[in-house]
């Protein structure tokens, strides 16, 4: 009997507390198996990112001048590769528009040279850090014309003297 009495003791607070206990199970089980709360993956952002493949052209930065009897022939001047492909998101890539080199100072080179620069985007978002290109710097002495003196004639320094 005394067992009885400590069941049924108080009954109706025992009775709200497991209607709230199992109303408060529901409540938490909807909101865990909920749509608006379900985490994006990875592949759920990609999926609605647009990607696309870019070729690029690299241009050579150039600073200072050449040395004093020097010249660099800029015509025949070799870049490998001409164009980088960029891969990835399309606002991204489509601001690129051109890849620049590091910087070359011409006034450290007398001779022709092959260098390995790294490339750089006008995007700051888009690393490029590993990517490398060869540049040939045709650097030449510049040649100066021979000024010959030719014998003047007889009668012409004979009218110069007069």
């Amino acid at each position: 009997m005394e067992l009885m009495n400590k069941i049924f003791h108080n009954a109706w607070p025992k009775i709200l507390s497991l209607v709230l206990a199992i109303a408060t199970w529901f409540y938490v089980f909807d909101l865990v198996n909920s749509d608006s709360l379900r985490k994006e993956t990875v592949a759920d952002i990609l999926s609605r990112t647009n990607f696309i493949v870019k070729e690029v052209e690299v241009k050579p930065v150039f600073t200072g001048i050449t040395p004093a009897g020097y010249k660099v022939d800029f015509d025949n001047l070799k870049i490998r590769p001409a164009s980088v492909a960029i891969f990835g998101p399309e606002v991204i890539v489509d601001k690129v528009t051109e890849l620049k080199t590091d910087r070359i100072e011409l006034g450290e080179y007398t001779r022709p040279v092959t260098l390995r620069l790294g490339i750089h985007s006008n995007v700051e978002s888009l690393q490029l850090d590993d990517k490398v290109v060869e540049i040939s710097l045709p650097v030449y002495p510049i040649k100066k014309a021979k000024t010959e003196q030719v014998p003047r004639k007889a009668e012409d320094q004979a009218v110069e003297s007069k």
